[in-house]
């Protein structure tokens, strides 16, 4: 292993080593590894998009998921694209209010508030 001049980091011609930061120095963390038979997700959106500001909009006012919107704007556009479909609908409700899924924090009670009271007017599946 040598040194790389000036730079603080080490360097190796060694198939899959790393540099790794000089020690004090922050460092981002890794992500964690795609857990085996689970589809890597897609990147969030961090904004409402035009279809999700339409939906609210229609939505009662005492129905509108605002915090959910400020918090979790990818979980109000999805909604809003669901909203037609109960049968696809009714299962985003359940991934999202009973996943098993590790590492998940949970939602705050006011998004939680939201979820359930807005799972109670979404349009029922077809007997």
């Amino acid at each position: 292993m040598t040194r790389a001049p000036d730079s603080g980091f080490q360097s190796s011609n060694l198939p899959g080593w790393q540099p790794t930061a000089p020690a004090g120095l922050p460092t981002a963390p890794l992500p964690p590894p795609p857990i085996a038979g689970h589809r890597r997700r897609a990147p969030q959106r961090r904004f409402l998009t035009d279809q999700a500001h339409v939906w609210l909009a229609r939505l009662p006012p005492r129905f509108q998921p605002l915090a959910t919107a400020r918090a979790h704007p990818h979980i109000v556009n999805r909604l809003a694209e669901l909203w037609p479909m109960p049968d696809q609908l009714a299962d985003y409700f359940r991934e999202l209010l009973f996943s098993r899924r590790e590492g998940r924090r949970g939602f705050s009670f006011d998004v939680l508030t939201e979820l359930l009271d807005l799972q109670s007017q979404a349009p029922q599946r077809p007997h």
